[in-house]
């Protein structure tokens, strides 16, 4: 690193010990002083140096620079996208662009393709993702008529922007395993490159000759809803025949020919129960809500990390590391998946989520 070796203080020594003989070179000199000033700059400029050297390589690279780094091989940050949930109503029907909220979070009235009702998240990222079905949703403005109106399942959940780390693992693939040639790699660089979508995992000839499957995965970890489904299958190979796998007339991304079906993983449950020994003024509920969303990272890690030559395993080992490590937890025993003591390994075509946790307090 260049400010390392060019500090000011080196750089102020270097030219005192070359000053021209009888120069008085002594602090708060006429000859001291005018150089002074000069080396900070210069030293300024070294660190300005390492700090370019930083910003133009793609290790090292973050925000704005490693977008512009991206973006030279026509590969851009996912943005954060809304959380959206289906609604019902009794009573009259609300105008599309209605307000509702709930909790302090706020929504929108919106209608998709299919003409079902779905309130949208007003901000976008992950905080949206924790309203369950069932829950009222409150109208802002006065509607005369309405009587009532709920929140059903959720259509699509919301994720954050990409990170930088995220962005340069992707970065980083596309650059080590050109995809330009209609490959297996090619194929999930397609499918990750559409709004919503996580992780993709592609099954080659999985219908026959000329088929290929994409298991869309969302960047919570979750299986993705029926809306980012429906955007990976346009872009990459339009399904205008509504049978469930592409035309293969080369309308999308994918090559003439080629039959692409993007589908979401089957949800593999892993109900969690163990025995504990809570820390003072810890609650039961406090324990498994705290427990249920450490393992729901751990899940998420997992399925968005793990390279697709590997096997996913969820290993009860590393669910009882964390949860040895709760706050709420001082000790535990009889930790079971599904009621069993053994690993569990979803399938290709399965991403695991947390089910149920139970702590049974000892």
């Amino acid at each position: 690193m260049f400010s390392e070796e060019y500090t000011y203080e080196r750089l102020l020594q270097d030219v005192l010990d070359n000053a021209p003989e009888g120069i008085d070179t002594r602090q708060g000199s006429i000859f001291y002083d005018a150089i002074s000033g000069v080396l900070m700059k210069v030293a300024k400029l070294y660190v300005d140096i390492d700090m370019i050297a930083e910003l133009v390589y793609i290790d090292s690279a973050t925000g704005d620079y490693l977008d512009r780094k991206a973006s030279e091989h026509s590969v851009t940050r996912l943005p954060a996208t809304c959380a959206k949930y289906y609604v019902t109503f009794e009573g009259t029907t609300p105008d599309l662009g209605e307000r509702f909220y709930t909790d302090g979070l706020y929504f929108v009235l919106k209608q998709d393709d299919e003409e079902r009702y779905y309130l949208e998240a007003e901000e976008a990222g992950t905080g949206a993702n924790g309203v369950y079905s069932g829950t009222a949703a409150i109208p802002v403005n006065n509607i005369p008529g309405l009587n009532a109106a709920t929140f059903g399942a959720a259509a699509e959940l919301g994720s954050d922007e990409e990170s930088d780390d995220a962005l340069r693992e992707r970065l980083r693939e596309k650059m080590s395993g050109p995809a330009e040639n209609g490959n297996r790699q090619h194929y999930r660089t397609w499918c990750e490159e559409v709004d919503g979508v996580g992780r993709a995992r592609i099954i080659p000839l999985w219908n026959g000759p000329n088929t290929v499957k994409g298991i869309i995965i969302d960047p919570n970890g979750l299986p993705a809803g029926n809306a980012v489904i429906e955007r990976v299958q346009e872009y990459i190979d339009p399904d205008e025949d509504n049978d469930g796998e592409g035309d293969g007339l080369g309308e999308g991304v994918a090559n003439l020919g080629a039959h692409f079906t993007a589908v979401s993983p089957t949800k593999c449950t892993i109900n969690v129960s163990f025995n504990a020994v809570l820390t003072g003024g810890a609650t039961q509920q406090q324990a498994a809500e705290e427990a249920r969303t450490a393992i729901a990272n751990y899940l998420k890690d997992l399925t968005l990390n793990t390279e697709d030559e590997e096997d996913i395993v969820v290993r009860i080992s590393a669910v009882g590391a964390i949860i040895n490590g709760l706050s709420s937890i001082l000790d535990y025993n009889n930790l079971t998946f599904n009621g069993e003591t053994s690993n569990i390994e979803p399938s290709k075509e399965a991403v695991a989520v947390v089910g149920e946790v139970t702590v049974s307090v000892l």
